[in-house]
């Protein structure tokens, strides 16, 4: 709830945002270049998946992983760039993931989805790949089961990047954060 409601809380641009999610351009470009070494990218106008199990049937069967164009008006990326992003994200985190099983689209599967990108992403770009994988799977669920209708450029202060649900003046106490 806390990082849903400051997603929605965010400016919808904010342009001392813009040089993070610039960070994660040539990663981009890399990564996907990386991936459709093993798997061809087919790009779709619309949302190919509704599971990850379907996601991870579909692209062992056919050897090719469909990626949505839809929706993919992003103020800082292209749309090819955003789209490529989505195609990285599904294939490193929903099908790579965790040995063969990958992560599901759940909340705890994107947390988990986004600690695979830590691993691999410019220091840089962390903070705009926070806001883009948990801030808007947040503001999913925060918005009870639907997106929020724009991707914001922005950066959600007083998170724990690296250690996901660590919140400043906050801490866990029987598994529930409380005010210190």
């Amino acid at each position: 709830q806390l990082v849903g409601k400051a997603y929605m809380d965010a400016p919808a641009f904010d342009r001392n945002a813009v040089a993070s999610y610039k960070a994660m351009i040539p990663f981009i470009e890399r990564m996907f270049k990386r991936i459709q070494s093993r798997v061809k990218g087919e790009f779709v106008n619309y949302h190919p998946y509704e599971n990850a199990d379907e996601l991870r049937k579909d692209v062992k069967e056919t050897g090719v992983l469909r990626i949505a164009t839809a929706d993919s008006d992003h103020p800082i990326f292209t749309n090819e760039q955003n789209v490529k992003f989505r195609a990285i994200h599904d294939y490193m985190s929903h099908i790579q993931a965790i040995g063969s099983r990958g992560t599901e689209f759940s909340l705890r599967g994107e947390i988990a989805a986004y600690n695979v990108h830590l691993k691999t992403i410019p220091k840089a770009a962390i903070p705009a790949l926070f806001t883009e994988v948990i801030g808007q799977v947040c503001a999913y669920y925060y918005l009870g089961g639907r997106f929020p209708d724009k991707q914001k450029i922005a950066i959600l202060p007083g998170f724990d990047y690296i250690n996901v649900g660590r919140v400043k003046g906050m801490d866990i106490k029987d598994k529930e954060l409380v005010n210190t």
